[in-house]
């Protein structure tokens, strides 16, 4: 199908979807592997600092390449590959793993039409470094490891920080160097990027990533101070109620959002207020007062 055909079908059939896991999971990997991984080089070299000896002629195929990984989940103990311990569930969109012939590292985080603010996207970036690059530098040392941004330039982003790069989506667009003749997906991107301001949310999405970490009974001394946050635990009330019965809750490390996240009031966060009213509840319920 053309782009003219698509255009016009877009119009009066499903339209376009929205997701941005639709743009990391499909569309971006279909441009990296489209013909092979020259693609994917090209990307790669546009990543300041990234080693010269990882090429198509040195690495070839010698690299993992996941999108929607979520490190908790995939290496733990009943997992096959590297047992890593990390304390959050943060899931970067796409996380590459180049083998040979060094060890290096690019993590991936994509935004298509979400509106948010700088300021709140380098707090995400920031809890997703403590997350996921900090623990692989740690487990895999004197490896390489790169933080990217993958935005689209209307979303109006500087590249001034010194924690993480951005490239823009257009990249695929105005690179005439990539292999893409005959892609299904770039049709999709560019029609995504030139009806972007139709496209793009209106109000900005609440946070959903883990900022900090702090005990069970920090939490509880803060909120005694009048330091009021969020408060994360995978599973919510019903998880932290456990705690509070097994005792675990004192040095439980917690997620901590001085935002309201997205699943705040039904999901698996509660205030600081909220916690220290289950721990309150679960003391007297335990001591029978």
């Amino acid at each position: 199908m053309d782009y003219e055909l698509l255009t016009d079908t877009l119009k009066h059939a499903l339209p376009i979807n929205r997701k941005e896991r639709f743009y990391t999971g499909t569309v971006l990997p279909s441009l990296l592997f489209h013909g092979g991984s020259s693609n994917l080089y090209s990307f790669l070299r546009q990543i300041r600092g990234f080693p010269d000896e990882v090429n198509e002629e040195n690495t070839k195929d010698a690299f993992l390449f996941y999108t929607e990984y979520n490190l908790k989940e995939s290496a733990g103990k009943r997992n096959v590959g590297t047992e890593i311990f990390t304390a959050t569930r943060d899931t970067p969109d796409v996380v590459i793993q180049i083998l040979q012939p060094v060890t290096a590292f690019v993590i991936v985080e994509a935004k298509m039409f979400a509106k948010l603010t700088q300021n709140h996207f380098d707090r995400q970036m920031k809890a997703q470094k403590n997350a996921i690059i900090d623990v692989l530098t740690q487990t895999y040392q004197g490896c390489y490891a790169f933080h990217i941004a993958l935005l689209p330039n209307k979303l109006g982003f500087q590249d001034t920080s010194d924690d993480y790069q951005i490239l823009n989506w257009e990249f695929f667009l105005d690179n005439k160097g990539l292999n893409l003749q005959g892609n299904y997906f770039i049709d999709y991107l560019k029609y995504a990027l030139e009806n972007y301001d139709k496209l793009v949310s209106k109000a900005g999405g609440k946070a959903s990533t883990i900022q900090a970490q702090k005990s069970g009974m920090s939490i509880y001394l803060d909120y005694k101070e009048d330091k009021i946050y969020w408060v994360g635990r995978f599973g919510g009330i019903a998880t932290i109620e456990d705690d509070v019965r097994t005792g675990a809750w004192r040095n439980k490390l917690y997620g901590i959002n001085v935002e309201e996240p997205r699943d705040g009031r039904e999901g698996n966060w509660v205030t600081s207020k909220e916690f220290a009213d289950i721990i309150r509840r679960g003391i007297k319920s335990r001591d029978g007062t």
